[in-house]
């Protein structure tokens, strides 16, 4: 099992306007969080953007689930299992 704080794979995720306002949302609430001075709150929200602006767009993950990243001309991958 995997653990994950967001299941970037999830289909409410995939669109990208969707993705960009929470991102964006996170950046104004730590903003706001530097402006009223809490120390704490701004690390939190700070690691938390990074964390989602890293799921959101350079993993990958949000574009497709895991495993629909294969193309008409790729095989897909073996399973282990078996």
């Amino acid at each position: 099992m995997r653990w994950a704080l967001v299941d970037f794979g999830h289909a409410f995720y995939r669109p990208l306007t969707r993705r960009i306002i929470i991102f964006a949302l996170l950046l104004v609430w730590t903003g706001v969080e530097f402006f009223s001075g809490s120390t704490g709150w701004i690390v939190f929200f700070l690691a938390l953007s990074a964390y989602v602006g890293w799921g959101f767009f350079l993993s990958g993950q949000a574009d497709g689930a895991v495993g629909e990243t294969v193309g008409k001309d790729q095989a897909p991958p073996r399973n282990a299992d078996k």
